[in-house]
């Protein structure tokens, strides 16, 4: 459960109106926080886990002890492989920033409660800041941990010490993947990542490190999935990150996706209890454990979903693709009438992103042409059939309701400078536009980004 608080993003590119002091505001700093971050980088220490400390230790005396009885035909002992269980769940924390005082409520209240089993590992890295919390040791860096029941985020209770290490550099999440696949393997695997979130943006705010600067862009989580090999499940303990971009970069890698299309406030995951109930129940599939990660995800979140990202995945894709083939043949015509549907459509904080089953209803209900409503109508079914799990808060929060939302986002800029926002700019140098084009999979394997291309207009 992470305080998300911090969380809300940049200030509206759509121009609008917020007070400072209005309570969804009041930490919109995090970036400011973020971006001002210590940076005063400590040696890179060896990684070396305790238990490949150990393992040596022990290849070394049973060599010695084989040498001194080789005369009498003793063999040297085999050091025994673990022993696989059914599911390893990976949790990846980056709290080398303004959400480091959450990490030992979520550590101590989820990770370990109740820890791992005779089914379940439970293992996480937790990457510390030098500068926001200093309670258990007021260590920094990342140390690696196997959560049992009762156990506390202190040094003395991780199984290996990793130092100053950059979160943001996809080598990290290869390492921390082949740490916990070799020694706590399993016959599923599930990866959770714990940080701040926002959209696809590259090098912005997704898994961000304060000390090193440095984000895990759409590509790199590519290069170290590809590398680390694939999950039965992939989940975003963070906001914004349940879109159908961020979806065709995982197809590959995972069989199903849990996260919120909006701001995840307080709540998030609630690793508790559906540890708990995979405990309860081990042999389920990806799609169950999936769901019941969005479904335990209440609280004071927006909203919560899962979505397949298998066959039924391909489908959504070749929906979405076709629909906008037609909004493309629909411009300039229809025009005005894409600003309608969009005007009405669910919107995401600050305008950002549009819920991808009501942009196709609206489409479908505004635009008076037979090909944009039919395949508005396909990219309807496609998501229905897709999205196995979503839970939409019941009640209104920070003035804004979610009834609406269907669990996928799309992005939907309005204005040729929301394509390369200059919010973005003292993050990172990489155009916005040219990346969503070339390096995220849904701008080359759709016309959607065809479809932005002309409908955008200056202001």
């Amino acid at each position: 459960m992470v305080n998300r608080t911090a969380d809300i993003g940049p200030p509206s590119v759509e121009g609008l109106a917020t007070d400072q002091g209005d309570s969804v505001l009041s930490s919109c700093g995090a970036r400011d926080a973020i971006a001002a971050g210590a940076a005063i980088a400590e040696d890179q220490g060896e990684r070396m886990t305790t238990h490949t400390a150990r393992c040596c230790a022990l290849v070394a005396l049973t060599t010695l002890f084989a040498a001194l009885l080789v005369g009498v035909g003793a063999a040297p002992a085999a050091h025994a492989a673990p022993t696989p269980k059914t599911w390893t769940i990976m949790v990846y924390v980056d709290g080398d920033n303004n959400l480091e005082s959450m990490i030992p409520h979520d550590f101590i209240k989820e990770f370990c409660n109740p820890g791992s089993n005779a089914e379940v590992n439970v293992v996480c890295i937790v990457d510390r800041s030098p500068r926001f919390d200093k309670s258990y040791g007021n260590w920094s860096g990342a140390k690696l941990f196997y959560c049992t029941a009762g156990e506390k985020p202190t040094a003395a209770d991780a199984v290996a010490d990793w130092g100053n290490t950059d979160m943001g550099d996809p080598q990290t999440l290869i390492d921390f993947m082949d740490w916990a696949k070799t020694d706590y393997p399993a016959s599923h695997y599930a990866i959770c990542f714990w940080d701040h979130g926002f959209l696809w943006y590259p090098e912005y705010y997704n898994m961000r490190d304060g000390t090193s600067k440095d984000a895990l862009s759409e590509d790199e989580f590519m290069t170290a999935m590809t590398a680390a090999g694939p999950v039965d499940v992939v989940a975003w303990d963070c906001c914004t990150r349940q879109t159908v971009e961020i979806g065709t970069v995982f197809r590959p890698f995972a069989q199903a996706m849990v996260g919120s299309e909006e701001e995840t406030n307080w709540v998030g995951l609630q690793y508790n209890r559906f540890i708990a109930n995979l405990e309860k129940y081990p042999a389920w599939n990806a799609e169950q454990l999936a769901d019941d990660m969005a479904a335990t995800a209440m609280g004071d979140s927006a909203c919560y979903s899962e979505v397949n990202l298998d066959a039924r995945w391909d489908d959504l894709i070749t929906a979405v693709d076709q629909w906008s083939v037609a909004l493309v043949n629909g411009l300039p015509k229809y025009r005005a009438r894409y600003d309608m549907a969009r005007a009405h459509t669910q919107a995401i904080w600050g305008h950002y992103a549009w819920d991808l089953y009501d942009a196709a209803r609206t489409m479908k209900k505004d635009v008076p042409d037979p090909a944009i409503r039919s395949t508005s109508q396909a990219v309807m079914d496609a998501v229905i059939a897709d999205v196995g799990y979503n839970w939409v808060r019941p009640t209104p929060m920070w003035g804004m309701t979610w009834g609406r939302c269907h669990g996928l986002t799309i992005w939907w800029p309005k204005y040729k400078d929301q394509l390369n926002p200059s919010w973005t700019k003292p993050y990172s140098s990489i155009n916005d536009w040219t990346y969503y084009q070339t390096k995220i999979p849904f701008g080359t394997e759709t016309h959607w980004a065809e479809f932005l291309a002309g409908y955008t207009r200056k202001r």
